[in-house]
């Protein structure tokens, strides 16, 4: 190195070391990364060449795949090896009761979440297979929920048995003993419930503060999960060479495990009570998810990266987040809408811009698009098939370039794998635009500017009339209904506007919670089958909160047509877009804003539903351009001079080195071209 480039490598140091959360090496050289930007979850290193896990700019292992991270970093030194946990899952292995399942052996059974349960009417000891019980449903005077199915693992004490079939005429279940959990002997009036599974052979932690406490080490003596498992966690990181660490499933609001064929209810502590309303759960989920990763922040200190899938908004202490199975082959993913998820806000989760803006440094937020969202399907002999093992096997490239050009409208990192049931171990799937067909990793450079629409599109007459709010003719266009009498109020305020001099402020006295028993409706709207609306409003609140919308069929079954998902308002006038693709037809649909959720005021002016998409995008970089199209039909785009495509393999006719002035992307796509 010559002296110009120690005064310029110095220089570079200084201004990161004065930059807060930029202290080390390894954030340099993170924030001084070209792009693309490039990531994997969980490669083979036993059978997959090191290179080619070296290639990525950073890697997730198990973590006993430990002995793998010095020769991966001989190759690579600045990649970042992150090894990996789970905030509310354990696995288990059904014909291993000892080395595969030490881990969960040992947890107290106060820490598993379960269904609700009941009690046993009869002793039993360690061999009995018929249980005598209490009851084998429950009520809650409109709905009667089983609490045993055949197939569910069931918790009594220390031990988990399997229930093989219920009798609810003699409240008797026939169970194998000892499912993973050893079998032992239990007195009547010992308390029997079922686990909550989502991912198979795993058995759900209770992460919530409702969680009772256990003592597992009698020197720290009670404590809930999440306290415990911070601690697992921070001892996995006790190897210095690990750059930190991912939390899975640290995702917030886990009442949609009962929406599901998850489980039928959640008994969050154990009390054997039917839950009406999980608002308290979810709240006191996320108050534990906090406290968990609090805690592991204090043990690990700042310089570790903690990383996290689809989780809570923890800014000030995570290192980004991970956008698992985003984008699908249309516009949503699996909360919003691809604007929403890209750009827009997303309540308790954040946006993929949120998380660029108020992530921890260095910030490894990233898209993971999947290349089968759905999972593997099982063999005839149980085990996952994995379509990458097929040598005619042919990536989708359409969505895989539509997941790193969304990736690339921001600063984050991307990884395309075949499936959440496997990542990188099922194949390290390599493209043309990771490396400009061979020629190299980050040959775009650096971007010159923020996001911007790539084309002017012109949306469609405005269905939604009286919108503007301009006196008591355009409010009477609009429905105002509340579930419970006198739990809102509706009026005009012509001291608050933004579209000429009136807006509609609604008043949230009282509320349950629901965010539909309080709305605002346009009733008579035609909508067309796979036809892309627009919807756009500005917004205010006395706080910062949320509103939904959606355009819905006007009675039962009350079907869902368009689903603009959350806008986040503030107390200052914001604008909003949602684009949406009808799912159905209907002359006679109803546009409705969720205002329910909780109290307080609320404005709402200039309110449109047009047809139409606007979210074609385009960033520039050094080296070239990026265009993304995440809506339903092609469109042309003018590039405003002449760029050159990739010159690739694996898809010539896209990438057949051409030099162009125009493109036409097609739906859901996106593409790099490189300046000439």
């Amino acid at each position: 190195m010559n002296k110009n480039g120690v005064v310029v490598l110095f220089i570079v140091f200084f201004i990161f070391s004065i930059i807060p959360g930029c202290s080390s090496v390894e954030t340099i050289s993170q924030s001084l990364l070209p792009f693309p930007r490039l990531g994997m979850w969980w490669p083979n290193p036993w059978e997959q060449a090191l290179e080619d896990i070296a290639r990525y700019d950073f890697v997730i292992l198990f973590p006993y795949m430990e002995e793998f991270i010095d020769p991966i970093k001989k190759i690579d030194p600045d990649i970042l090896i992150l090894t990996s946990t789970n905030a509310c899952e354990l696995g288990f292995n059904i014909d291993d009761n000892t080395e595969d399942n030490d881990e969960i052996l040992k947890i107290p059974p106060e820490w598993f979440l379960t269904q609700v349960g009941t009690i046993l009417t009869r002793n039993v000891n360690s061999s009995t297979t018929t249980f005598h019980v209490e009851k084998t449903t429950v009520t809650d005077g409109e709905e009667t929920f089983k609490l045993f199915i055949p197939g569910d693992t069931v918790l009594i004490e220390g031990e988990s048995v399997l229930v093989k079939s219920v009798d609810e005429v003699s409240n008797t279940l026939i169970v194998q003993r000892g499912f993973v959990r050893p079998s032992s002997a239990h007195s009547s009036g010992t308390r029997i419930a079922a686990h909550i599974i989502f991912w198979p052979n795993a058995w759900l932690l209770n992460l919530s503060t409702m969680s009772p406490k256990a003592i597992i080490n009698p020197e720290i003596g009670e404590e809930r999960w999440d306290e415990y498992n911070a601690r697992v966690a921070a001892e996995l990181l006790s190897n210095p060479n690990w750059d930190g660490i991912l939390l899975d499933r640290t995702d917030p609001d886990q009442s949609w495990l009962v929406e599901g064929s998850t489980a039928r209810t959640i008994d969050p502590d154990q009390s054997n009570t039917l839950l009406t309303d999980y608002s308290e759960f979810d709240r006191t989920w996320n108050e534990g998810l906090r406290i968990y990763e609090s805690k592991l922040r204090n043990m690990v200190g700042e310089d570790k990266i903690i990383f996290v899938n689809w989780g809570l908004d923890n800014y000030n202490l995570i290192n980004g987040n991970n956008y698992e199975g985003f984008p699908l082959d249309n516009s949503d993913s699996y909360n919003d809408t691809w604007h929403q998820t890209v750009f827009g806000t997303i309540p308790k989760v954040g946006s993929y811009r949120e998380w660029m803006v108020k992530g921890q440094s260095p910030n490894l937020t990233m898209i993971e698009t999947y290349e089968d969202d759905s999972g593997p399907e099982a063999t005839s002999d149980g085990s996952y098939s994995n379509p990458n093992d097929d040598p005619r096997f042919v990536p989708n490239y359409q969505k895989m370039r539509f997941g790193l050009a969304t990736a690339l409208l921001n600063d984050g990192y991307f990884s395309y794998e075949i499936n959440t049931n496997g990542h990188g171990h099922l194949g390290l799937l390599w493209f043309d635009e990771y490396d400009n067909a061979g020629q190299g990793n980050g040959y775009l450079g650096f971007p010159l500017d923020s996001a911007y629409k790539a084309v002017d599109i012109h949306l469609g007459k405005n269905i939604l009339s009286g919108g503007d709010f301009e006196g008591e003719a355009d409010l009477g266009k609009w429905v105002s209904w509340y579930e419970y009498d006198n739990h809102a109020a509706f009026l005009l305020d012509r001291r608050e506007s933004i579209s000429n001099n009136t807006s509609v402020r609604i008043e949230i006295l009282e509320t349950l919670g629901v965010d539909w028993e309080i709305s605002l409706s346009y009733d008579q709207l035609d909508v067309s089958l796979d036809t892309e609306y627009t919807l756009s409003f500005w917004a205010k609140a006395d706080r910062n909160r949320s509103i939904s919308s959606w355009v819905m069929e006007a009675g039962d079954p009350w079907r869902n047509y368009l689903e603009f998902s959350y806008a986040q308002l503030t107390t200052e006038w914001q604008y909003y877009e949602f684009a949406s693709v009808a799912k159905n037809s209907d002359p006679l649909a109803m546009f409705q804003f969720a205002l329910g959720s909780e109290t307080g005021s609320v404005w709402l002016d200039d309110v449109k539903l047009q047809e139409g998409n606007r979210d074609v995008w385009r960033r520039d970089y050094e080296e070239g351009i990026v265009l993304v199209n995440a809506t339903a039909s092609s469109k042309t785009i003018d590039l405003n001079g002449e760029f050159r495509k990739i010159k690739g393999l694996q898809v010539p006719e896209i990438n057949d080195g051409s030099i162009v002035s125009h493109i036409k992307l097609q739906p859901y796509d996106g593409i790099i071209l490189l300046r000439k």
